[in-house]
């Protein structure tokens, strides 16, 4: 042993180049030396050593926030002691390599330790094991961590040993950016790209919109996400993962023209005649419409251009103002025009009512007087068929207005006069029939004077 470490000493200080097997060998028998002189407080079968994962460097892990780390570890000592305390601790002051470094307590076997590491640590204490599990990992918790232990021997002072290099543990800090610069609209193509202060290789990045994961993009080793051709469906706040930590979100804020234009009539689209009536126009668009524009349809292919703002009014509308209207919404990436709403006026509902009271009067009416007037004619002319006739002398083709009034006074002249005293003299008053002949009057005039003198010889 002793001329296989002076040939690797003098191999390394001549600078010779060796062989790969007889250096390995000579850096072997170079670790089992050190070892040796560690050992010389005690005996030459175990010595005063603490190993961790990285034996020859200081172990470096690099965690994510909320997750967990193992600390790897594993010690020795001579058989004549006896181990009375195991600490895990973080260093105060600067690291020492001669295995007297101290510190604030992670954990320990018995006594007290830092309030923050509390309930989150497990040791794995079998045999020479001195392995230690942090859980629920903060970026307070970023520093170097290292394992001692004391042990004690009869009628001596207690003595400790720390292990040098220790582990230092580093949070991985998490970014994500777009490639894109400027707006990103609808139809392009964007990549998320990721990255850790860490710098592992082979890292497993699992990608989220609105803190939900996206499904099918977990394990992606390239820490890139690309995405597209976008809809306005892919806006949110993306971010990208690693065990249990998350970067800060970014915002995907995808622009597009409006689409899903509508009307929105209020209060009805039936409104009576002189109320006020509200047309809003709606849609969606990002960013928001900046104009609006009314047309009410003319035609087929023709409308009218009523005016601008994203509500239009009457307020007080007229039969004329029925018809369909739209409105078109444009923002500075397009524009869209709305389905056509249809309005329609109506009448007063006071008007209406007092139509329907007239026509409700009138109807009345008729079924009342037209029964009764019919009934009453024919009464009228059953009366006239039940009286006693008598010849009437011929006259010669008189024109009178009412044959009825001869009638009946010669009805009334029918009885006998014996006495002169006893005669009423009448007086006939009969209208001339409407002629514009005078010959025809004079000729009536003549035949009722011949009347009246017959009438008063009976």
């Amino acid at each position: 042993m002793t001329s296989g470490w002076g040939c690797s000493l003098t191999a390394v200080e001549k600078g010779l180049q060796l062989p790969a097997k007889a250096a390995m060998h000579c850096q072997y028998i170079l670790q089992l030396s050190l070892l040796t002189l560690l050992s010389l407080p005690g005996t030459l079968a175990k010595t005063w050593s603490v190993w961790y994962r990285d034996r020859d460097r200081t172990t470096v892990i690099c965690a994510s926030k909320g997750s967990s780390v193992v600390f790897d570890c594993e010690y020795s000592y001579p058989d004549f002691r006896i181990v009375s305390q195991k600490i895990w601790f973080t260093p105060r002051g600067d690291t020492k390599l001669d295995g007297s470094q101290q510190g604030d307590g992670v954990f320990k076997t018995s006594g007290p330790i830092k309030p923050r590491y509390s309930g989150r640590t497990e040791f794995y204490d079998q045999g020479n094991n001195c392995t230690l599990k942090l859980n629920n990992v903060t970026e307070d918790d970023s520093g170097r961590f290292f394992f001692r232990f004391e042990s004690n021997k009869r009628n001596e002072a207690p003595q400790g040993f720390t292990g040098s290099g220790g582990v230092d543990l580093k949070m991985s800090v998490l970014s994500i950016k777009l490639n894109e610069n400027g707006t990103v609209k609808e139809r392009d193509n964007v990549t998320f790209v990721c990255t850790s202060t860490c710098n592992r290789s082979q890292m497993e990045f699992l990608w989220f919109k609105d803190g939900r994961p996206l499904p099918g993009v977990s394990g992606v080793h390239s820490g890139q996400y690309p995405l597209g051709p976008l809809s306005p469906n892919d806006t949110g706040c993306y971010s990208c993962g690693l065990g249990q930590g998350k970067s800060t979100p970014i915002l995907l804020d995808v622009r597009y023209a409006p689409r899903d234009v509508s009307v929105k009539v209020s209060p009805s689209p039936e409104v009576v005649k002189g109320s006020r009536l509200t047309l809003t126009c709606s849609n969606n668009a990002n960013p928001a419409a900046e104009t609006y524009t009314w047309f009410q349809r003319t035609g087929p292919l023709t409308s009218l251009r009523l005016g601008m703002g994203k509500e239009h009014t009457f307020k007080e509308i007229d039969s004329d103002d029925s018809g369909l209207y739209f409105c078109m919404a444009q923002n500075a990436l397009g524009s869209q025009n709305s389905t056509e709403q249809e309005v329609k006026v109506k009448e007063s509902a006071r008007l209406m009512l007092v139509l329907a009271a007239l026509g409700a009067l009138f109807l009345v009416t008729a079924v009342i007087v037209v029964p009764y007037i019919y009934i009453k004619r024919l009464k009228w002319n059953t009366a006239e068929k039940k009286l006693p006739t008598k010849p009437v002398p011929q006259l010669q083709k008189a024109t009178l207005s009412r044959p009825e009034d001869i009638y009946e006074n010669m009805r009334r002249s029918a009885k006998l006069i014996t006495d002169p005293d006893d005669m009423n003299y009448t007086e006939l008053n009969i209208r001339p029939a409407p002629s514009p002949r005078r010959q025809r009057n004079d000729k009536a005039e003549d035949d009722n004077a011949v009347i009246y003198s017959q009438l008063q010889s009976h």
